[in-house]
């Protein structure tokens, strides 16, 4: 073998080293992603569900369109 040969092989080693920080690198920043939009998934629901329960507290109330208090037409009679 010669030192042009063992060199190259060297070269080789060096790439395959590269090549895989290169994948555990691509690996890391692609969960660190996947875990953000989780996280801000699971933070979307919990405030549409704080929102659903406080929207709940006024569930039953309304604007009526009729008063609560009548007004009653008496007439007069005449005697």
């Amino acid at each position: 073998m010669t030192i042009g040969q063992a060199a190259a092989m060297n070269e080789a080693n060096i790439c395959y080293i590269l090549d895989a920080i290169l994948f555990v690198y691509g690996l890391v920043l692609t969960v660190l992603y996947c875990r953000i939009k989780i996280l801000q998934e699971i933070a979307k629901k919990q405030d549409s569900a704080k929102k659903n329960a406080s929207d709940q507290v006024y569930e039953g109330l309304s604007h009526r369109t009729q008063d609560t208090y009548e007004s009653i037409n008496m007439k007069k009679t005449k005697n």
